[in-house]
């Protein structure tokens, strides 16, 4: 489940074998003292429960304690602006969700930063799609249920999502444009919020990232309809992807990376980079992933710099189309 590109294993043996001499002095001196590792959101969440163990990680490694420094606020903005702001010497670095490195410039109407020119890609950590459920008593078992009863009744299915601009709600526009169907979208205050709109119901269906439901799919007392990723997943045994559903290639995918400051030495993202890819296939992080939902991603900088302008890319007409915007 967990893999890595050939690239990406090419880059971690020669982040493991360079030569001190091929690096420059500043670059061997690295880290000198301990390295802050920003998290642009409060604790607890996907790039706050990945960055710890990360962190630590990177402290046996290199000598230097790397400190999680939680820098919440404007859906990720303030925390990862920090890290652009900042000294390019490789003491700041930024573990964050695709939001404020993607998405955020399309929504907001006015970003303190360019993700794509403030920041220099070090590695992409893992992966975690959106998923749909629904509650046990809703008039449709399945998917394709789902959309019949959706075109017979056009605004009656009133879906929950964590908040305006979030990963669920992007996944709900595009699911209505792809699938041809009218559904009332529900914004919520956060993802726990949706969820109790949902066991409640307030809401009859819910799309959000896999964590958000995962005991309660466990426990039976809300039903999937569908997972927005290419493949099924360990974690919710049983659940097909909506691509393979009369959707094809329908997907919804959050996903966790590492970035510093531009201007950031090679040398320093080669080593980070070899660093953390060695840290995805630890067996602890595997096995931390596996509970998540997660899928361990890796590769090469320009893995992640490829990623982030495809998402810009594929993300822009659906919220130019539903005209989402953020203050």
């Amino acid at each position: 489940m967990h893999r890595f590109t050939r690239r990406g294993l090419g880059v971690l043996a020669l982040g493991a074998t360079l030569p001190a001499q091929a690096q420059s002095p500043s670059t061997a001196a690295w880290p000198a003292r301990p390295v802050a590792a920003i998290v642009p959101f409060p604790p607890g969440g996907s790039a706050d429960v990945l960055g710890r163990p990360l962190a630590q990680h990177w402290a046996a490694q290199f000598g230097q304690p790397f400190v999680i420094d939680n820098r919440g606020g404007a859906n990720g903005n303030v925390g990862t602006n920090a890290v652009v702001r900042a000294e390019p010497d490789g003491q700041t670095l930024l573990v964050t969700t695709n939001g404020p490195i993607s998405t955020n410039t399309l929504l907001f109407k006015a970003m303190p930063y360019d993700p794509l020119a403030g920041l220099t890609p070090v590695a992409l950590l893992a992966d975690l799609p959106v998923i749909l459920v629904a509650r046990r008593d809703a008039p449709y078992a399945g998917f394709r249920e789902m959309v019949a009863y959706a075109k017979a009744n056009p605004g009656k299915i009133n879906c929950g999502v964590p908040a305006t601009g979030s990963l669920g709600h992007l996944a709900a526009e595009l699911l209505q444009r792809r699938a041809g169907i009218d559904i009332t979208i529900v914004p919520f205050r956060g993802g726990p919020t949706a969820t109790n709109g949902l066991l409640s119901g307030a809401v009859e269906m819910a799309v959000d990232l896999v964590p958000s439901y995962q005991a309660h799919i466990q426990a039976g007392t809300v039903r999937v309809l569908g997972v927005a990723a290419k493949e099924r997943l360990e974690a919710v045994p049983g659940a097909e992807s909506i691509a393979s559903q009369g959707l094809p290639g329908f997907e919804a995918v959050g996903w966790t990376a590492v970035l510093g400051p531009t201007g950031l030495p090679s040398g320093v993202v080669q080593r980070l980079n070899a660093a953390t890819n060695a840290f995805l296939g630890t067996p602890a992080t595997r096995a931390l992933l596996a509970a998540l939902g997660s899928r361990a991603l890796g590769g090469t900088p320009e893995d992640l710099a490829r990623r982030m302008r495809d998402e810009i890319a594929f993300w822009k007409p659906v919220i130019a189309e539903a005209r989402i915007t953020l203050e």
